[in-house]
């Protein structure tokens, strides 16, 4: 994959040079109607050094409440387009959705959801889920008010939903996403600071904080996701050419998932050994004791999904004594910049749950520094003998590893 820090650095740019206008977004008054001018943005969503996301969007205003259409082009795990188009009423919530998905040179995406199109009710949805070969309708209840669609990580959407928020002079609710077929919509609790005090805002994204800078308005100017499980920053800036810069992505290497999952294998002794884990990448972060492995928290040893180990026979990880089964590997860096290595009995979780009265138990992880930095976290199995080995974590400059012995 090839960094986009260029682009990246440019966008900025961009945005800086266009403070003011981001500040206090102009929205001019026609002379002849009185009614507000239609209005247009962008976001530039970035995971470390690289740009995963782009959006540029329109709003316009209507006799009966506004109109959203906006461009967003996604690079992982492949390069795609999504164009939009929401009907929304005076309270900004929305009625109307039709989406189109699109390959770079404008074509229609051989397989998948090639588009969608369908309406809010006050409690219900109802759409048309268009593929290739057949269109299937979904219907479904308990869809509240304001539920926006979701179709990636559109920041117009989460705007769209704070706006109705600060319209509704509330500061406090939900950004409430619906993906159809979904059992049931996503409710992110939100929450605004009140006018004139800072002009910040918070959405809890699965149990930890999106911090966000917003207008008077409830407009996103931008947004901070380091403490979450996805790590994406965003900013908003005054335009992006989104064709030229899907032209650029997919002429450069698939970025692929963000996390992919890996295996690790090896056979010491009677004992056939298993890692299962998700392989983040440095992106340009700082690891140990930045945002993605933070001093003092448990870390789950990778990402998205649990990482987890299986053995087949009885061994030990260090002085722990690991009878023969599945476990959940979790790591724990330690303020006086030693680190453990967590055993736990739980197993099929999302990586972020975890449970201390589940612990087999805690060994420590012998710290070593390499000459040069690993780029994507890497899980190893090393034998160093017929029955003994390591278990070794390289990431960035730092090896970790425990012994491993077959008993």
């Amino acid at each position: 994959m090839i960094p986009m820090r260029p682009l990246h650095t440019a966008l900025l740019a961009a945005a800086a040079a266009a403070t003011p206008a981001l500040a206090q977004p102009r929205v001019t008054k026609s002379p002849a109607a009185g009614a507000a001018r239609p209005e247009s943005a962008a976001f530039v969503v970035t995971l470390g050094a690289d740009t995963t996301a782009v959006e540029r969007f329109t709003r316009t205003p209507t006799a009966t409440g506004s109109r959203l259409e906006g461009d967003l082009l996604t690079r992982t795990p492949s390069v795609r387009l999504v164009h939009y188009t929401v009907t929304l009423d005076r309270q900004g919530h929305p009625t109307d959705v039709e989406l189109a998905f699109r390959r770079p040179d404008g074509t229609p995406v051989p397989t998948g959801v090639t588009g969608v199109r369908g309406s809010f009710a006050r409690d219900s949805a109802s759409f048309a889920v268009q593929r290739p070969e057949s269109t299937t309708t979904v219907r479904a209840g308990g869809v509240p008010a304001g539920t926006m669609l979701s179709f990636g990580p559109s920041y117009a959407m989460w705007e769209t939903a704070l706006r109705a928020l600060r319209q509704a002079g509330r500061d406090s609710g939900a950004i409430t996403l619906w993906a159809p077929g979904a059992p049931q919509p996503q409710r992110l609790p939100a929450r605004l600071s009140a006018p004139g005090r800072g002009e910040e805002a918070q959405v809890i994204y699965f149990g930890d904080p999106v911090l966000l800078r917003v207008d008077r308005e409830g407009r996103i100017l931008a947004a901070d996701g380091s403490r979450t499980t996805n790590k994406s920053t965003v900013a908003r800036v005054a335009d992006v050419d989104v064709a030229a810069l899907a032209r650029r992505f997919a002429g450069a290497p698939a970025m692929g998932q963000t996390s992919p999952r890996d295996t690790a294998r090896a056979t010491l002794g009677a004992a056939q050994l298993l890692v299962d884990y998700g392989r983040p990448s440095r992106r340009g972060r700082t690891v140990w004791g930045g945002t993605l492995v933070p001093a003092g928290q448990i870390w789950r040893t990778g990402a998205n999904q649990a990482t987890h180990f299986r053995t087949s026979a009885d061994l030990t990880l260090g002085d722990l004594a690991v009878p023969a089964g599945t476990y959940t590997l979790f790591t724990l860096p330690e303020a006086d910049g030693s680190y453990r290595l967590i055993v736990s009995r739980q197993t099929g979780q999302w990586g972020t749950e975890y449970k201390p009265d589940m612990d087999l138990g805690r060994v420590p992880l012998t710290s070593t520094t390499l000459a040069e930095p690993v780029e994507q976290f890497t899980i190893a199995i090393e034998p160093s003998g017929a029955a003994a080995g390591r278990l070794v974590l390289r990431w960035d400059t730092r090896e970790l590893a425990v012994p491993i012995a077959v008993r």
